[in-house]
């Protein structure tokens, strides 16, 4: 129908002046097409201009061409191009109008009618051949279909695409909940977008790092308290071994320090009591180091410090270490005041001192160092007793062999020891851990293998000013016929301290137990000077025995002495403000000592 309109426009000229060679290029352009057969141009009145057959056409087909006058009159009744379909041709007709109507040639393909107001000056027909078209158009259908299989392969790729995309993270989110669920170790889920999904995914990942961390929160946690629970019933043991085996070894260091003093110095025999005592000594050292691990040992502490008893004791610290070892000790400016008994700080010195030098057998660089320090809750676990506020510190460090992760986890350890067999314990570091907590601190160490151990100690500062008070210097006297009353139940030591006693001048009456004790003082009242009770006593213990007598005489001087913890005697109310305390084993000078400064007292 185009190639019909576009001759029609073409050969106005030609028609108007019905000069056929000025028909003759548009004809044969239009004859150029594939498909048409026959081209004609008539006037209105019928008068054919110019009639053409394609000269490629062959008739090798019946075809039948209606004849131009069948149609003239059909043509006629419109100005609309017409179309008539034979059984093997199409027949197009368009009218030839006398003056440019269309406003471009664009427009041949866009206005479907011409208007009426044109006058018609002729008439073309084109008579086109159906094979070419049906095969255009199977061709066009399949095309057609070629271009829609492809679409369908292309939204079917695209839609799995796009499914792809939104399953594959929510499947390893699956995969992600499943590993998280099962315990096994996480890793993040990747996050490929920025949508809800990818959201999603941020927040999983967020959730599940809560979690690992928690859990390691949790890990921890609980191997800080199977380490406090390990600590405590090490240290329970040590209390409950303490009793007996510090009965034993007052009666080992009592009677050997009398039998060494009764022996001449060129006696042969005096080397064998040295020894016995030595070995005293060293028994004696290990029961404190034990109950010094289970912070159970009893402590004297008052507003100490720091820097004045590491001054005090720097001498005795550098004669611990080889010459091939620099000492260094640098003290903060400020004093640092802490509530510490001195005599426990020096014990932890020493050790950490002793520990260092052992590390360093090729020498190298011992320094300690004095400081403070404020902590805030969230330096803390939860397991911790510690509390947030100001700290002094006091840091040990060595260039020496330093220690892996597994030795490091278990320095403190009561027993653990890298040393040869016999020449440790393995309770030096444990004492220091006991004594630092039963004074309110921490102590932490850092170490790698190859670079040296750094101990750092934490104590609670104080206010207020350091306690002056020295201890009178033990010069050991007669007693004056004093009458003691001497509550022991346990034979051998009472024994020992009736014979120490009444050696230096004073005059003992001996009570089994408290009952015992306060039937006697019921019966002596008026002479008894002091009352030197067991805390810990069958029938009836020292406090309770003692507040019965001061009863009957509210003046009477006490003096308690205990092999038992400072828990257990703590529970018995004797450690309270005022009361005079010794523990055991005690040795017959430090005992005398005691009695004589009780009976001093107003």
């Amino acid at each position: 129908m185009l190639l019909t309109k576009l001759l029609a426009h073409n050969v106005r000229l030609g028609v108007f002046a019905e000069d056929e060679e000025l028909l003759k290029d548009a004809v044969e352009g239009i004859l150029q097409h594939e498909g048409v057969l026959f081209v004609s141009v008539f006037t209105t009145e019928g008068k054919p201009l110019r009639e053409q057959t394609n000269l490629d056409f062959k008739n090798d087909r019946q075809y039948h061409f209606p004849t131009w006058q069948s149609r003239l009159p059909e043509i006629k009744k419109s100005t609309a191009p017409r179309v008539f379909e034979g059984r093997n041709i199409f027949e197009f007709w368009a009218p030839v109008f006398s003056s440019i109507s269309y406003p471009s040639a664009e427009s041949l393909f866009f206005i479907r009618n011409q208007p009426e107001t044109q006058k018609i000056i002729g008439y073309v027909r084109i008579i086109v051949d159906k094979e070419p078209l049906n095969k255009k158009l199977d061709s066009l259908l399949m095309i057609s279909v070629g271009m829609a299989l492809a679409f369908l392969l292309l939204s079917t790729f695209i839609s799995y695409f796009i499914v792809r995309r939104i399953t594959r993270p929510l499947n390893r989110l699956t995969e992600g909940i499943q590993s998280l669920e099962s315990g096994n170790s996480f890793e993040p889920v990747t996050v490929e977008t920025h949508d809800e999904i990818g959201r999603l995914a941020q927040a999983f990942n967020h959730m599940a790092e809560t979690i690992k961390k928690r859990e390691a929160e949790k890990e921890h946690l609980a191997e800080e308290l199977r380490h406090a629970q390990k600590m405590e019933a090490i240290g329970t043991l040590a209390g409950g071994v303490a009793h007996d085996f510090n009965n034993i070894l007052t009666a080992i260091v009592g009677f050997g320090t009398l039998l060494q003093r009764s022996l001449k110095q060129d006696n042969p025999y005096q080397v064998y009591v040295d020894q016995i005592l030595n070995a005293a000594d060293r028994a004696t050292n290990l029961v404190k180091r034990l109950l010094a691990f289970g912070r159970k040992q009893v402590i004297n502490p008052r507003p100490t410090d720091l820097n004045e008893i590491i001054k005090s004791i720097e001498k005795l610290l550098a004669r611990l270490i080889s010459e091939d070892i620099d000492f260094e000790i640098n003290l903060h400016d400020a004093p640092l005041i802490c509530h510490v008994d001195s005599g426990q700080i020096d014990q932890i010195l020493m050790n950490l001192v002793t520990n260092a030098r052992d590390a360093m057998p090729d020498g190298g660089t011992l320094s300690i160092r004095t400081g403070r320090i404020v902590l805030d809750e969230s330096y803390f676990g939860q397991v911790e007793r510690s509390k947030p506020g100001n700290y002094a510190t006091i840091t040990v460090a060595d260039t020496g062999m330093g220690m892996d992760e597994e030795t490091k986890e278990r320095v403190f350890d009561p027993f653990f020891t890298t040393k040869e067999v016999g020449k440790g314990t393995g309770l030096g570091l444990s004492m220091v851990y006991g004594i630092i907590k039963q004074h309110d601190g921490f102590v932490t160490v850092d170490s790698k293998h190859g670079t040296g151990t750094i101990f750092t100690i934490c104590l609670p500062l104080v206010a207020g000013e350091t306690s002056n008070d020295q201890q009178d210097i033990k010069v050991v006297g007669r007693g004056n016929r004093e009458t003691i009353l001497l509550a022991e139940d346990d034979k051998a030591v009472r024994k020992l301290t009736k014979h120490v006693l009444e050696r230096n001048g004073y005059t003992v009456i001996e009570s089994v137990d408290g009952a015992d004790a306060v039937s006697l003082f019921q019966q002596n009242s008026s002479v008894i000077d002091l009352v030197l009770l067991d805390v810990v006593m069958p029938k009836k213990n020292g406090q309770l025995a003692c507040e019965e007598m001061k009863k009957l005489r509210p003046a009477v001087k006490a003096l308690f002495i205990s092999g038992y913890t400072q828990d257990i005697i703590s529970k018995k109310g004797v450690l309270k403000e005022g009361i005079k305390f010794i523990s055991k084993p005690i040795k017959p000078d430090e005992l005398l000592a005691k009695v004589q400064e009780t009976l001093r007292e107003k």
